[in-house]
């Protein structure tokens, strides 16, 4: 039996640099950056590559907290005003022992916070959801079966899932997945199981917009309209089978929050882009029992597949293991080391541009189309209309601000910029910056 090996790539681990954002050479000239607001992060509370993970919602922007070991802290920042309406909320609060689902807190668009844990003598786990002003609204149980995956939805429904389970002393019987659906007063809307059918050992996982993907250990992938409509799926992509070769839906590490979201993007029109991981490893040598591989060894690949309206494939694209792609709402964008290519719905290049630098780190404004480059190291930042990739927006903290720090950026769009810098001594500082 082979054994199947995935490295585990999250979100907020990968962080490339930039030195210097300028295209073709020469330094663009500076745009007008207003200093809005800065805020002293106290010592106790540590955001480091946790700020890749900010949210925003609502008039807030929310930050997973770490206090020592405890993961379990929501962080505010007002938007306008930054440490006047600021407030902090420890989900584990008093409890001496707390089993939590989710790593961080979830945020819908309103600014409620929800979390998924069980606290010392808890016989069940609960859901709690605090409000946009860092108090408690109400707490619910959650069924048993239904503590793997905490989602919010677009239209702000609440999904716990959880695994898929097996029937006890049912040999042949078909593996459920329990999804329960709540809503923003904590009422149970609904309770629903996914069955495995004719795709065996899939796990179903909720997409934002609403729409459920059927992956996993499977022949096949699917996508269901909703959890309301899943007899025939909108969708269905059958897998690659090679011996030695491992092949999944890869994760989201430049579009959304989530640190393993998969790869998965609804585009204009409503066609669907889903970047897929290769790993083959027909190099590794063989050995009983547990091994470390080596992943000189392994040879990773990536490949994009276009699918239209109506499910149908319309084009594939190999990538190397060192090229990242991040779509756009009318097609996607590739770097290659300091060059971005801009590439439509057809697959045709439209555009590409070179940077300065070797570590260049592509990402999306997370309420906009923009596309941000940014060096953490070098303190740049820039955002490209994803039309031309002409630059909309940039600062250069190294002009902005005196003190040498190591500098992450969260972009809401817009102008609309959030820094976190480190200094030599450790001191933390979050800032707003409205960029013109």
């Amino acid at each position: 039996m082979k054994s199947r090996f995935k490295p585990v790539v999250l979100g907020m681990a990968v962080v490339m640099g930039l030195t210097g954002i300028s295209v073709g050479g020469t330094y663009a000239a500076q745009s007008d950056g207003k200093l809005d607001w800065s805020y002293q992060v106290p010592t106790q509370f540590k955001l480091d590559r946790l700020f890749d993970l900010g949210t925003f919602a609502g008039d807030k922007l929310y930050l997973p907290t770490l206090e020592g070991r405890n993961s379990n802290i929501v962080q505010a920042f007002g938007q306008e005003d930054g440490d006047k309406s600021r407030w902090t909320y420890d989900f584990q609060g008093s409890a001496k022992e707390m089993t939590n689902v989710t790593s961080f807190a979830v945020q819908d668009k309103e600014g409620n916070s929800y979390f998924l844990s069980k606290k010392d003598a808890d016989k069940k786990y609960k859901l709690e959801a605090i409000d946009a002003n860092g108090k408690l609204k109400w707490s619910k149980e959650v069924n048993d079966q239904a503590i793997g995956h905490l989602s919010v939805l677009d239209n702000g429904d609440i999904v716990a899932s959880g695994i898929m389970t097996l029937p006890k002393n049912a040999k042949g019987s078909q593996g459920t997945q329990t999804f329960c659906i709540f809503g923003k007063d904590g009422t149970l809307k609904a309770t629903k199981q996914a069955k495995e059918a004719n795709n065996p050992g899939v796990n179903w996982q909720i997409l934002p917009e609403g729409r459920v993907l059927g992956s996993g250990n499977a022949a096949k992938i699917q996508v269901f309209k909703s959890l309301d409509d899943m007899k025939k799926p909108i969708l269905e992509y059958a897998v690659p089978q090679k011996p030695s070769v491992d092949f999944y839906i890869d994760f989201d590490v430049r579009v959304s929050n989530a640190m393993s979201f998969p790869a998965v993007y609804s585009l204009g029109g409503g066609d669907t882009l889903i970047q897929f991981r290769i790993d083959d490893m027909s190099a590794v040598p063989f050995k009983e029992g547990q091994q470390e591989v080596d992943l000189n060894t392994v040879k990773q690949s990536k490949l994009l597949v276009m699918f239209d309206a109506n499910g149908q494939k319309k084009w594939e694209r190999q990538l190397n293991q060192d090229e990242g792609a991040m779509p756009t709402a009318n097609g996607y964008a590739v770097q290659r080391g300091s060059k971005i290519e801009l590439y439509g719905k057809d697959n045709k290049l439209k555009t590409s541009k070179t940077f300065n630098g070797s570590d260049l780190w592509m990402t999306q404004a997370k309420k906009t189309d923009e596309i941000v480059v940014t060096s953490k190291k070098e303190g740049t930042f820039a955002a490209l209309d994803p039309k031309d990739l002409s630059v909309k927006y940039e600062l250069d903290m190294k002009k902005a601000a005196d003190a040498k720090s190591t500098y992450s950026f969260l972009y809401e769009g817009k102008g609309e910029l959030y820094v976190y810098s480190v200094d030599g001594s450790g001191k933390q500082t979050v800032s707003h910056y409205e960029l013109k």
